[in-house]
Protein backbone atom coordinates (compact mmCIF):
# COMPACT_ATOMS: atom_id res chain seq x y z
CA UNK A 1 0.00 0.00 0.00
CA UNK A 2 2.88 2.37 0.74
CA UNK A 3 4.04 2.32 -2.87
CA UNK A 4 0.51 3.08 -4.07
CA UNK A 5 0.24 6.03 -1.67
CA UNK A 6 3.61 7.42 -2.84
CA UNK A 7 2.53 7.09 -6.46
CA UNK A 8 -0.73 8.96 -5.83
CA UNK A 9 1.15 11.76 -4.07
CA UNK A 10 3.83 12.04 -6.74
CA UNK A 11 1.26 12.14 -9.54
CA UNK A 12 -0.64 15.05 -8.00
CA UNK A 13 0.86 18.17 -9.56
CA UNK A 14 -0.60 20.47 -6.90
CA UNK A 15 1.35 18.78 -4.09
CA UNK A 16 4.73 20.42 -3.48
CA UNK A 17 5.88 18.14 -0.65
CA UNK A 18 4.67 15.30 1.52
CA UNK A 19 5.62 13.26 4.58
CA UNK A 20 4.27 9.76 5.28
CA UNK A 21 4.30 8.44 8.85
CA UNK A 22 3.63 4.69 8.70
CA UNK A 23 2.72 2.90 11.93
CA UNK A 24 2.43 -0.89 12.18
CA UNK A 25 1.64 -2.30 15.62
CA UNK A 26 0.47 -5.35 17.52
CA UNK A 27 -1.10 -5.05 20.94
CA UNK A 28 -2.66 -7.07 23.71
CA UNK A 29 -5.22 -5.54 26.08
CA UNK A 30 -6.33 -7.02 29.40
CA UNK A 31 -9.06 -5.56 31.59
CA UNK A 32 -9.51 -6.69 35.19
CA UNK A 33 -12.29 -5.98 37.66
CA UNK A 34 -10.74 -6.59 41.07
CA UNK A 35 -8.50 -9.56 40.25
CA UNK A 36 -10.84 -11.16 37.71
CA UNK A 37 -10.02 -10.98 34.01
CA UNK A 38 -13.03 -9.39 32.31
CA UNK A 39 -11.68 -8.79 28.81
CA UNK A 40 -8.75 -10.09 26.78
CA UNK A 41 -8.26 -8.92 23.22
CA UNK A 42 -5.49 -8.57 20.68
CA UNK A 43 -5.21 -6.09 17.85
CA UNK A 44 -3.00 -5.60 14.78
CA UNK A 45 -3.07 -2.20 13.09
CA UNK A 46 -1.48 -0.53 10.09
CA UNK A 47 -2.07 3.18 9.62
CA UNK A 48 -0.61 6.03 7.61
CA UNK A 49 -0.60 9.67 8.66
CA UNK A 50 0.17 11.74 5.57
CA UNK A 51 1.10 15.41 5.75
CA UNK A 52 0.41 17.11 2.44
CA UNK A 53 1.90 20.51 1.54
CA UNK A 54 0.72 22.80 -1.23
CA UNK A 55 2.64 25.91 -2.35
CA UNK A 56 0.59 28.69 -3.89
CA UNK A 57 0.69 32.42 -4.56
CA UNK A 58 -1.83 35.09 -3.74
CA UNK A 59 -1.22 38.77 -4.45
CA UNK A 60 2.39 37.85 -5.30
CA UNK A 61 2.90 36.37 -1.81
CA UNK A 62 4.08 32.75 -1.64
CA UNK A 63 2.32 30.51 0.87
CA UNK A 64 2.62 26.92 2.02
CA UNK A 65 -0.63 25.28 3.06
CA UNK A 66 -0.82 21.91 4.75
CA UNK A 67 -3.34 19.24 5.65
CA UNK A 68 -3.19 15.78 7.23
CA UNK A 69 -4.76 12.58 5.89
CA UNK A 70 -5.21 9.38 7.89
CA UNK A 71 -5.28 6.22 5.79
CA UNK A 72 -6.04 2.76 7.17
CA UNK A 73 -5.09 -0.60 5.71
CA UNK A 74 -8.74 -1.24 4.75
CA UNK A 75 -9.00 1.85 2.52
CA UNK A 76 -9.27 1.25 -1.22
CA UNK A 77 -7.13 3.11 -3.76
CA UNK A 78 -10.19 5.15 -4.73
CA UNK A 79 -10.82 6.10 -1.09
CA UNK A 80 -7.18 7.10 -0.63
CA UNK A 81 -7.28 9.19 -3.80
CA UNK A 82 -10.39 10.99 -2.55
CA UNK A 83 -8.77 11.71 0.82
CA UNK A 84 -5.66 13.10 -0.87
CA UNK A 85 -7.71 15.30 -3.20
CA UNK A 86 -9.72 16.62 -0.24
CA UNK A 87 -6.52 17.35 1.68
CA UNK A 88 -5.10 19.30 -1.26
CA UNK A 89 -8.31 21.33 -1.43
CA UNK A 90 -8.22 22.18 2.28
CA UNK A 91 -4.48 22.94 2.23
CA UNK A 92 -5.08 25.75 -0.28
CA UNK A 93 -7.02 27.61 2.41
CA UNK A 94 -4.11 27.54 4.88
CA UNK A 95 -2.08 30.69 4.35
CA UNK A 96 1.21 30.09 6.13
CA UNK A 97 4.10 32.15 4.85
CA UNK A 98 6.31 29.91 2.75
CA UNK A 99 8.98 27.77 4.38
CA UNK A 100 10.97 24.73 3.35
CA UNK A 101 10.82 21.21 4.75
CA UNK A 102 13.96 19.58 6.17
CA UNK A 103 16.52 17.84 4.01
CA UNK A 104 18.83 15.53 5.97
CA UNK A 105 22.48 14.85 5.26
CA UNK A 106 21.84 11.13 5.79
CA UNK A 107 19.18 8.73 7.03
CA UNK A 108 21.42 7.21 9.71
CA UNK A 109 19.96 7.07 13.23
CA UNK A 110 21.15 5.53 16.48
CA UNK A 111 19.93 2.10 17.54
CA UNK A 112 16.56 2.15 19.30
CA UNK A 113 15.81 -0.11 22.26
CA UNK A 114 12.68 -2.20 21.82
CA UNK A 115 11.23 -4.78 24.19
CA UNK A 116 9.24 -7.95 23.49
CA UNK A 117 6.34 -6.92 25.69
CA UNK A 118 3.78 -9.19 23.99
CA UNK A 119 5.78 -12.38 24.43
CA UNK A 120 6.82 -11.39 27.98
CA UNK A 121 3.19 -10.74 28.95
CA UNK A 122 2.22 -14.16 27.65
CA UNK A 123 5.20 -16.04 29.09
CA UNK A 124 5.23 -14.34 32.51
CA UNK A 125 1.50 -13.73 32.89
CA UNK A 126 1.23 -15.31 36.36
CA UNK A 127 4.16 -13.28 37.71
CA UNK A 128 2.81 -10.04 36.24
CA UNK A 129 -0.69 -10.80 37.56
CA UNK A 130 0.74 -11.33 41.04
CA UNK A 131 2.53 -7.96 40.99
CA UNK A 132 -0.75 -6.19 40.24
CA UNK A 133 -3.05 -8.06 42.60
CA UNK A 134 -1.08 -9.43 45.54
CA UNK A 135 -1.82 -8.12 49.02
CA UNK A 136 0.53 -5.23 49.77
CA UNK A 137 -0.79 -4.83 53.30
CA UNK A 138 -2.76 -1.61 52.71
CA UNK A 139 -6.40 -1.05 53.56
CA UNK A 140 -6.74 0.36 50.05
CA UNK A 141 -7.14 -2.14 47.20
CA UNK A 142 -7.01 -2.37 43.42
CA UNK A 143 -10.53 -1.83 42.12
CA UNK A 144 -9.81 -2.34 38.43
CA UNK A 145 -6.91 -2.33 36.03
CA UNK A 146 -6.41 -2.15 32.28
CA UNK A 147 -3.13 -3.30 30.76
CA UNK A 148 -1.81 -2.59 27.26
CA UNK A 149 1.28 -4.33 25.86
CA UNK A 150 2.34 -2.91 22.50
CA UNK A 151 5.08 -3.54 19.96
CA UNK A 152 5.40 -1.67 16.71
CA UNK A 153 7.42 -0.33 13.84
CA UNK A 154 7.36 3.25 12.60
CA UNK A 155 8.62 4.49 9.26
CA UNK A 156 8.91 8.12 8.19
CA UNK A 157 9.28 8.87 4.48
CA UNK A 158 9.30 12.29 2.85
CA UNK A 159 9.49 13.79 -0.61
CA UNK A 160 12.71 15.47 0.60
CA UNK A 161 14.51 12.14 0.89
CA UNK A 162 13.90 11.08 4.49
CA UNK A 163 13.40 7.33 4.89
CA UNK A 164 13.83 6.10 8.46
CA UNK A 165 12.41 3.03 10.21
CA UNK A 166 12.60 2.23 13.91
CA UNK A 167 10.92 -0.11 16.42
CA UNK A 168 9.03 0.95 19.53
CA UNK A 169 7.44 -0.72 22.54
CA UNK A 170 4.94 0.32 25.19
CA UNK A 171 3.64 -1.11 28.43
CA UNK A 172 0.77 1.03 29.66
CA UNK A 173 -1.53 0.38 32.58
CA UNK A 174 -4.43 2.32 34.01
CA UNK A 175 -5.06 1.64 37.68
CA UNK A 176 -8.11 2.39 39.81
CA UNK A 177 -7.63 2.00 43.57
CA UNK A 178 -10.14 2.58 46.34
CA UNK A 179 -10.38 2.77 50.10
CA UNK A 180 -13.48 2.86 52.31
CA UNK A 181 -11.94 2.92 55.79
CA UNK A 182 -11.19 6.64 56.17
CA UNK A 183 -13.35 9.72 56.61
CA UNK A 184 -14.95 9.18 53.21
CA UNK A 185 -14.78 6.57 50.43
CA UNK A 186 -12.00 7.37 47.98
CA UNK A 187 -11.33 6.18 44.44
CA UNK A 188 -8.21 7.22 42.52
CA UNK A 189 -7.35 6.70 38.86
CA UNK A 190 -3.85 7.01 37.38
CA UNK A 191 -2.26 6.03 34.08
CA UNK A 192 1.35 4.82 33.80
CA UNK A 193 3.40 4.81 30.60
CA UNK A 194 6.44 2.54 30.38
CA UNK A 195 8.51 1.25 27.49
CA UNK A 196 8.99 -2.21 29.01
CA UNK A 197 7.56 -4.60 31.59
CA UNK A 198 9.73 -3.61 34.54
CA UNK A 199 8.23 -5.57 37.44
CA UNK A 200 10.20 -3.78 40.15
CA UNK A 201 9.10 -0.37 38.90
CA UNK A 202 5.50 -1.51 38.44
CA UNK A 203 5.44 -2.73 42.05
CA UNK A 204 6.79 0.62 43.27
CA UNK A 205 4.10 2.50 41.32
CA UNK A 206 1.27 0.29 42.57
CA UNK A 207 2.40 0.53 46.20
CA UNK A 208 2.70 4.31 45.88
CA UNK A 209 -0.85 4.62 44.56
CA UNK A 210 -2.25 2.28 47.21
CA UNK A 211 -0.48 4.27 49.93
CA UNK A 212 -1.71 7.60 48.59
CA UNK A 213 -5.25 6.26 48.25
CA UNK A 214 -5.22 5.23 51.91
CA UNK A 215 -3.74 8.56 53.02
CA UNK A 216 -6.30 10.43 50.91
CA UNK A 217 -9.12 8.63 52.73
CA UNK A 218 -7.76 9.97 56.05
CA UNK A 219 -6.97 13.47 54.79
CA UNK A 220 -8.81 16.48 56.18
CA UNK A 221 -9.73 19.83 54.64
CA UNK A 222 -7.12 22.41 55.55
CA UNK A 223 -7.44 25.99 56.71
CA UNK A 224 -5.50 28.72 54.92
CA UNK A 225 -1.76 28.25 55.44
CA UNK A 226 0.69 31.11 54.88
CA UNK A 227 4.45 31.49 54.40
CA UNK A 228 5.03 27.76 54.07
CA UNK A 229 7.74 25.71 52.41
CA UNK A 230 5.88 23.86 49.66
CA UNK A 231 7.42 20.90 47.89
CA UNK A 232 5.93 19.88 44.55
CA UNK A 233 6.38 16.22 43.63
CA UNK A 234 4.76 13.75 41.25
CA UNK A 235 3.74 14.41 37.65
CA UNK A 236 3.35 18.15 38.31
CA UNK A 237 7.16 18.45 38.34
CA UNK A 238 7.37 17.60 34.65
CA UNK A 239 4.46 19.87 33.77
CA UNK A 240 6.08 22.71 35.74
CA UNK A 241 9.44 22.36 33.99
CA UNK A 242 7.88 22.10 30.54
CA UNK A 243 7.23 25.81 30.92
CA UNK A 244 10.89 26.52 30.20
CA UNK A 245 10.79 24.34 27.09
CA UNK A 246 7.66 26.11 25.84
CA UNK A 247 9.39 29.45 26.42
CA UNK A 248 12.29 28.20 24.28
CA UNK A 249 10.07 27.07 21.39
CA UNK A 250 10.53 28.87 18.09
CA UNK A 251 6.79 29.46 17.62
CA UNK A 252 6.50 31.16 21.03
CA UNK A 253 9.45 33.42 20.29
CA UNK A 254 8.23 34.26 16.78
CA UNK A 255 4.78 35.16 18.10
CA UNK A 256 6.40 37.20 20.91
CA UNK A 257 4.73 35.09 23.60
CA UNK A 258 8.04 34.07 25.15
CA UNK A 259 10.33 36.18 27.31
CA UNK A 260 13.34 33.99 26.49
CA UNK A 261 16.11 35.18 24.16
CA UNK A 262 18.91 33.18 22.58
CA UNK A 263 22.24 33.38 24.42
CA UNK A 264 20.70 35.30 27.31
CA UNK A 265 20.24 34.10 30.89
CA UNK A 266 16.62 33.24 31.62
CA UNK A 267 17.51 32.52 35.24
CA UNK A 268 19.28 35.68 36.39
CA UNK A 269 20.03 35.94 40.13
CA UNK A 270 18.50 32.53 40.80
CA UNK A 271 19.59 30.15 43.54
CA UNK A 272 19.37 27.20 41.16
CA UNK A 273 21.00 26.56 37.79
CA UNK A 274 18.71 25.48 34.96
CA UNK A 275 20.25 22.84 32.69
CA UNK A 276 18.06 21.13 30.11
CA UNK A 277 19.10 18.76 27.33
CA UNK A 278 16.64 17.76 24.61
CA UNK A 279 17.18 14.04 24.08
CA UNK A 280 15.22 12.23 21.33
CA UNK A 281 16.78 8.93 22.41
CA UNK A 282 15.49 8.98 26.00
CA UNK A 283 15.00 5.23 26.38
CA UNK A 284 12.70 5.50 29.40
CA UNK A 285 10.05 7.53 27.54
CA UNK A 286 7.33 6.27 25.23
CA UNK A 287 7.53 9.65 23.45
CA UNK A 288 11.13 9.31 22.28
CA UNK A 289 11.50 9.53 18.48
CA UNK A 290 14.66 9.70 16.30
CA UNK A 291 12.82 11.71 13.62
CA UNK A 292 10.05 14.29 13.84
CA UNK A 293 6.74 14.39 11.97
CA UNK A 294 8.21 16.64 9.25
CA UNK A 295 11.05 14.23 8.49
CA UNK A 296 13.87 15.94 10.39
CA UNK A 297 16.33 13.42 11.84
CA UNK A 298 16.91 14.33 15.48
CA UNK A 299 19.97 14.51 17.70
CA UNK A 300 20.44 15.44 21.37
CA UNK A 301 21.25 19.10 22.01
CA UNK A 302 21.56 21.56 24.89
CA UNK A 303 18.55 23.83 25.40
CA UNK A 304 19.63 25.67 28.57
CA UNK A 305 23.09 25.73 30.11
CA UNK A 306 23.29 27.29 33.59
CA UNK A 307 20.16 29.27 32.75
CA UNK A 308 21.40 30.56 29.38
CA UNK A 309 19.20 29.69 26.38
CA UNK A 310 21.64 28.01 24.00
CA UNK A 311 19.25 26.71 21.32
CA UNK A 312 15.57 26.71 20.44
CA UNK A 313 13.11 23.86 20.22
CA UNK A 314 12.33 24.12 16.54
CA UNK A 315 10.07 23.17 13.68
CA UNK A 316 10.63 23.63 9.95
CA UNK A 317 8.16 26.50 9.70
CA UNK A 318 9.10 28.82 12.54
CA UNK A 319 12.85 28.16 12.40
CA UNK A 320 12.68 29.33 8.77
CA UNK A 321 10.86 32.50 9.80
CA UNK A 322 13.41 33.20 12.56
CA UNK A 323 16.37 32.26 10.36
CA UNK A 324 17.77 29.79 12.91
CA UNK A 325 18.90 26.19 12.47
CA UNK A 326 16.08 23.67 12.53
CA UNK A 327 17.14 21.12 15.15
CA UNK A 328 13.78 19.36 14.91
CA UNK A 329 10.82 18.90 17.18
CA UNK A 330 12.24 16.88 20.10
CA UNK A 331 9.64 16.08 22.77
CA UNK A 332 11.76 14.26 25.35
CA UNK A 333 14.19 15.99 27.68
CA UNK A 334 16.42 15.80 30.76
CA UNK A 335 16.59 18.41 33.51
CA UNK A 336 19.62 18.27 35.78
CA UNK A 337 18.95 17.97 39.50
CA UNK A 338 20.08 20.51 42.07
CA UNK A 339 23.08 20.44 44.37
CA UNK A 340 21.29 19.38 47.57
CA UNK A 341 19.45 16.19 48.48
CA UNK A 342 15.71 16.36 49.15
CA UNK A 343 16.43 15.00 52.63
CA UNK A 344 18.05 18.32 53.53
CA UNK A 345 14.98 20.29 52.47
CA UNK A 346 12.59 18.24 54.60
CA UNK A 347 14.44 18.65 57.90
CA UNK A 348 12.26 21.67 58.71
CA UNK A 349 8.47 22.03 58.49
CA UNK A 350 7.04 21.66 55.00
CA UNK A 351 3.99 20.80 52.91
CA UNK A 352 4.52 18.29 50.11
CA UNK A 353 1.87 18.37 47.40
CA UNK A 354 1.85 14.76 46.25
CA UNK A 355 -1.07 14.79 43.81
CA UNK A 356 -2.93 17.65 42.18
CA UNK A 357 -6.52 17.18 41.09
CA UNK A 358 -5.49 19.27 38.09
CA UNK A 359 -2.17 21.06 37.79
CA UNK A 360 -2.33 24.08 35.49
CA UNK A 361 0.69 25.81 33.99
CA UNK A 362 -0.01 28.77 31.71
CA UNK A 363 2.89 28.76 29.28
CA UNK A 364 2.15 32.33 28.21
CA UNK A 365 1.90 34.14 31.55
CA UNK A 366 3.77 31.78 33.88
CA UNK A 367 0.78 31.42 36.21
CA UNK A 368 0.65 27.96 37.78
CA UNK A 369 -1.13 26.01 40.49
CA UNK A 370 -4.39 24.24 41.12
CA UNK A 371 -6.31 22.31 43.72
CA UNK A 372 -4.53 19.32 45.19
CA UNK A 373 -5.92 15.90 45.87
CA UNK A 374 -3.37 15.02 48.53
CA UNK A 375 -0.65 16.84 50.44
CA UNK A 376 1.53 15.82 53.37
CA UNK A 377 2.04 18.31 56.18
CA UNK A 378 5.05 17.95 58.48
CA UNK A 379 5.02 20.31 61.45
CA UNK A 380 7.21 19.96 64.53
CA UNK A 381 8.06 16.44 63.42
CA UNK A 382 4.41 15.37 63.21
CA UNK A 383 2.94 14.14 59.92
CA UNK A 384 -0.63 14.60 58.71
CA UNK A 385 -2.46 14.71 55.38
CA UNK A 386 -4.72 17.36 53.88
CA UNK A 387 -6.89 17.61 50.79
CA UNK A 388 -8.84 20.23 48.85
CA UNK A 389 -6.36 23.08 49.28
CA UNK A 390 -4.78 24.97 46.40
CA UNK A 391 -1.82 27.09 45.42
CA UNK A 392 -1.70 29.92 42.87
CA UNK A 393 1.62 31.51 41.94
CA UNK A 394 3.53 32.97 39.02
CA UNK A 395 6.76 31.34 37.97
CA UNK A 396 8.50 34.66 37.29
CA UNK A 397 7.81 35.75 40.87
CA UNK A 398 9.32 32.66 42.47
CA UNK A 399 11.93 31.25 40.08
CA UNK A 400 14.87 33.09 41.65
CA UNK A 401 14.13 31.40 44.98
CA UNK A 402 13.02 27.94 43.85
CA UNK A 403 15.24 24.90 44.29
CA UNK A 404 15.52 21.44 42.73
CA UNK A 405 16.21 18.20 44.56
CA UNK A 406 19.49 16.50 43.71
CA UNK A 407 17.58 13.27 43.12
CA UNK A 408 15.91 12.77 39.73
CA UNK A 409 13.03 10.57 38.58
CA UNK A 410 11.75 9.16 35.31
CA UNK A 411 8.57 10.86 34.08
CA UNK A 412 6.44 10.26 31.00
CA UNK A 413 8.52 12.43 28.67
CA UNK A 414 11.57 13.25 30.73
CA UNK A 415 14.04 12.73 33.52
CA UNK A 416 13.60 15.60 35.99
CA UNK A 417 14.30 16.43 39.63
CA UNK A 418 12.24 14.40 42.08
CA UNK A 419 10.89 17.58 43.67
CA UNK A 420 10.73 21.36 43.34
CA UNK A 421 11.07 23.36 46.56
CA UNK A 422 9.28 26.70 46.98
CA UNK A 423 9.37 28.92 50.08
CA UNK A 424 6.96 31.51 51.50
CA UNK A 425 3.97 30.06 49.67
CA UNK A 426 0.31 30.52 50.63
CA UNK A 427 -1.93 27.44 50.53
CA UNK A 428 -5.60 28.33 50.32
CA UNK A 429 -8.12 26.26 52.26
CA UNK A 430 -11.73 25.95 53.32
Amino acid sequence: MLLEIKKLLENNTKISAWVINENISSSSELFFIKDKLDMNRACDTKEYHISIYVDFKENDILYKGDSIVVVSASDSIEEIQTKINDAVFYAEFVKNKWYDLPTNESNVIKGINSFKNLSILKKDYETIFNVFFKDYGYESKVNSCEIFAIEGLKRVISSKGTDVSFPYSRFIFELVTDCETGFEPVEIFNGYYLTEIDLELIEVLIKKQLSETYERSKAIRNEKLENKRVIISGNAVEEFLKFYIDQATDSSIYQKISKAKLNENFFNNSKEKLNIVMNPYLSSSINSMPVDAQGKILKPYVLYEDGVLKNLKTSARFSHYLNVDNLGNVNTFEVKGGEVSLNEYIKDDYIEIMEFSSFIMDTNTGDFGGEFRLAKVVENGKESFITGGAISENIFDIQNEMLFSKETLVYKSSICPKAIILDNITVSGK
